[in-house]
């Protein structure tokens, strides 16, 4: 996916999701004008989109207190790490950040990272320690590009704002249902209330799956400014060490991180879905391996080929997948950075 491609899906988004609200008020308007009571109405959506921004902006506050308790995370000390807090430093200056996200290690054998906080300038970076085990340092870094990617795309802002529609369009439905259902005069209450029910359910359940899209189409994005703030391939065998590490593990671990599965990068569920992309990912995968081998810091080379060079499933079922997932495949992951490498961005682009 080029940039371009990339830049129109995330604008159609956002025109089927803010549309699929303006459609329904619309239609609530519309159902109580000839009552003369479109001011209620106005009132009413007012009240839900009141109500519904209330308790996002409850959940916004307070997930950065609740990331940081869930998982344990401790500040990663410069003394302990320099060379990542050179790394970021970099990266801050090509994303033109005028804050550095504040950097913290999960003490975890999986291999992986995630962004978090409330705006760009209280944004925070979180590295497993099986991360830091599994990936070479320039590896590392483009990790740490993807998810200065995202405090640089405001992605935790976005992600939360559209988080809220599914739940708005799921009460407004409701209160047309309800408005409808309370006019007729007939036995069929019953039945019409059911319906609205399963309504308002298929609505919301809609509006979600754009949400995961939009999700997705972000992911692509804050790979597409590492690959042009550090290296495409580096991100490429990144993405390869990190995805196929999930496979193997057991589902109960799995399980885990089901409640917060969007804030890494890359979904563990959809983990078993991917695998190697073809000969130029094997090689840069045999390059990366040798690297970390010159920087002496505890490979199993063996193991971790073998985990990031099977080949890809090409099962309808992990099509199917991606479709619940936060994460695309990351086979389409790679594809999408060698597309991106021909079209040479800078990070300034992006």
């Amino acid at each position: 996916m080029g940039l371009a491609k990339l830049k129109a899906a995330m604008f159609i988004t956002f025109v089927i999701l803010f549309g699929t609200v303006l459609a329904l008020s619309g239609v609530l308007v519309w159902i109580l004008a000839p009552g003369l009571y479109a001011q209620s109405a106005l009132y009413l959506v007012m009240f839900l989109l009141g109500l519904t921004i209330f308790f996002t902006l409850i959940q916004w506050l307070m997930a950065p207190w609740m990331i940081r308790a869930f998982t344990n995370m401790r500040p990663v000390d410069a003394k302990e790490y320099p060379w990542l807090h050179e790394m970021l430093d970099d990266i801050c200056r090509k994303a033109r950040l005028k804050n550095k996200p504040k950097l913290y290690v999960v003490n975890d054998g999986t291999p992986n990272a995630f962004a978090f906080g409330r705006t760009r300038s209280n944004s925070f970076i979180a590295l497993h320690t099986g991360l830091l085990e599994s990936l070479n340092k320039d590896e590392i870094k483009s990790v740490l590009a993807h998810e200065v990617g995202h405090v640089k795309h405001n992605d935790i802002v976005l992600i939360t704002i559209a988080s809220m529609i599914p739940v708005f369009v799921y009460y407004l439905i409701i209160a047309i249902g309800s408005i409808v259902s309370r006019s007729r005069n007939d036995d069929d209450n019953g039945l019409a209330v059911i319906f609205i029910w399963i309504g308002a359910y298929i609505a919301q359940f809609f509006t979600y799956l754009i949400v995961l899209y939009l999700s997705r189409v972000r992911e692509f994005y804050a790979d597409a400014f590492a690959g042009a703030a550090t290296s495409p391939k580096n991100m490429r065998t990144a993405l390869a060490k990190i995805a196929y590490g999930f496979p193997h593990m057991s589902s109960g671990k799995l399980k885990k991180y089901g409640k917060t599965r969007a804030f890494y990068i890359a979904d563990p569920y959809a983990a078993e879905a991917i695998a190697d992309r073809d000969k130029q990912l094997r090689k840069d995968m045999e390059e990366s391996v040798k690297k970390r081998q010159k920087e002496g810091r505890h490979l199993d080379a063996g193991k971790e080929l073998e985990s990031a060079m099977e080949w890809e499933r090409t099962r309808m079922a992990a099509k199917f997948m991606q479709i619940f997932s936060t994460h695309p495949l990351a086979y389409r992951r790679i594809d999408a950075l060698f597309e991106l490498e021909k079209e040479k961005h800078r990070p300034e682009d992006l």
